[in-house]
């Protein structure tokens, strides 16, 4: 099941600057490590920086795309198709990919393929990121493996660094 839900931190009526979306699915092990984040991350909302959108997208690159429409920066947060151990974070551009950029693959397109596709429907940011953390189980659970688990303290430190940074950038502006 998809699940789409908006917590924006920002008390006021002003748009959300930085959208961070989850995406993955919650009940497949350690591809719901951005669900997870997310929840995570909702928790230390007096924590975060003003006008910061936190979404889960599930599996739908389309939700993803909407959950950041309109936002100057988004953080995808995801389980990564890379070769290292499970349980190692690694932040990449998705707006300037380079050769060693995964692929945000998703049940309907790939998020390349969406981005392409959906410019023209959605505002899509200046600047997307994707953090997330190198799988070791990818079978039905609710449950992170361990070496996941483990990681999310770090993997929550690096989305609110970005965060941080990217709002530092944004009042020097």
């Amino acid at each position: 099941m998809t699940t789409h839900t908006d917590s924006t931190v920002s008390t006021n009526d002003s748009p959300t600057i930085q959208a961070v979306v989850g995406v993955g699915s919650m009940v497949m092990g350690d591809d719901g490590v951005g669900y997870h984040a997310i929840e995570t991350l909702r928790k230390r909302d007096g924590e975060l920086p003003e006008k910061t959108g936190l979404s889960h997208a599930g599996t739908t690159s389309f939700l993803a795309l909407e959950a950041m429409s309109g936002a100057d920066r988004a953080i995808v947060v995801d389980a990564l198709d890379v070769d290292e151990p499970p349980g190692t974070v690694r932040e990449y551009r998705l707006d300037r990919p380079d050769a060693g950029t995964p692929e945000v693959t998703m049940h309907d397109y790939s998020f390349t393929d969406a981005l392409a596709a959906g410019d023209a429907a959605y505002d899509v940011p200046e600047r997307i990121y994707l953090i997330g953390v190198v799988p070791q189980r990818l079978e039905p659970s609710v449950d992170l493996s361990e070496p996941v688990a483990a990681a999310l303290p770090d993997l929550i430190s690096r989305i609110e660094g970005r965060l941080e940074a990217e709002a530092s950038q944004q009042l020097q502006s």
